[in-house]
């Protein structure tokens, strides 16, 4: 049977962030398996609702992890990066994720304002995006980089991809619903990422994953990559990277202004016919929500 995870509504959570993070203070009482706190319910049907205790359990498993890595609600000094590798496994390890429960923002909701709200000061502070539900949440966002970016429990480094991905290449991945959606693409994305990271250094990869994330993005229009073998997508991927790092130039990479110079030239690979600054600044646009 499936279990139900508590959901907190997007009014109810404003209404705890409004006094839980008052001022320039965090203020929360603790954490409260039974009674849950107001406003959060579950699915009427479905299912029977979590138990108190496995509430408890999740919270000490979370508790326990951050503390590794430098958790203290006193500070919010860390390891955060090293904290958001291993929560990766952690929560693709957590049975009741593997559910279609986990697909409901609220429940993130709920681990992020009720659950662990502490934590997830301790990793981002008090920006709001990050206890809401959606790809930012500070735990939705890894569970959706676990399920995407996972190599398969047969592979010797499983989590490899989540542990050497910078931060800016996993959110080029797993926020983007062209890529995020279709594990077979985001994987392939991923580990072009590092072969293109080993030949040219991690230092310029940042442009260039956006000039290549582009490209690939655009080809997926014209033909299903998702239909192609991995041997297929790798020598494809390979190639856009190889073009995009031939675009840019290197010391790009150390220079402020970096993005300035990705964009323009993502924009030319979008319209190359030079019809005028205002069509490549319009296609770009509609090709960076997608």
């Amino acid at each position: 049977m499936i279990t139900l995870l508590p959901r907190l509504p997007v009014l109810a959570a404003e209404q705890i962030l409004d006094q839980m993070l008052v001022d320039d203070n965090f203020q929360w009482t603790g954490f409260s398996a039974d009674p849950l706190p107001d406003g959060v319910r579950h699915a009427a049907t479905g299912g029977s609702a979590m138990q108190p205790a496995r509430l408890r359990q999740l919270r000490a498993g979370l508790e326990g992890l951050a503390t590794g890595f430098g958790f203290s609600p006193a500070s919010r000094r860390g390891d955060h990066a090293g904290f958001d590798a291993a929560l990766a496994p952690w929560i693709a390890a957590v049975p009741e994720f593997r559910s279609g429960e986990a697909l409901r923002d609220d429940v993130w909701c709920y681990l992020a304002v009720s659950l662990a709200p502490d934590i997830v000061h301790w990793r981002f502070g008090r920006s709001r995006e990050r206890y809401l539900g959606g790809v930012r949440n500070c735990f939705q966002r890894v569970w959706l980089r676990a399920r995407v970016l996972d190599r398969g429990a047969d592979h010797v480094e499983r989590w490899g991809l989540v542990e050497q991905l910078t931060e800016d290449a996993l959110v080029q991945i797993t926020e983007r619903p062209s890529l995020g959606a279709d594990p077979h693409l985001a994987r392939g994305l991923a580990e072009g990422w590092v072969r293109c990271a080993a030949r040219i250094g991690r230092g310029r990869m940042e442009p260039v994953m956006r000039l290549a994330t582009l490209r690939l993005r655009i080809r997926n229009e014209v033909q299903a990559l998702a239909l192609i073998d991995e041997t297929e997508l790798a020598g494809l991927v390979d190639g856009f990277f190889a073009a995009a790092a031939d675009a840019l130039p290197a010391q790009a990479a150390g220079h402020p202004s970096r993005q300035a110079v990705a964009s323009s030239s993502e924009s030319d690979e979008v319209d190359g016919s030079g019809s005028g600054e205002t069509t490549r600044k319009r296609s770009w646009a509609i090709w960076r929500a997608r």
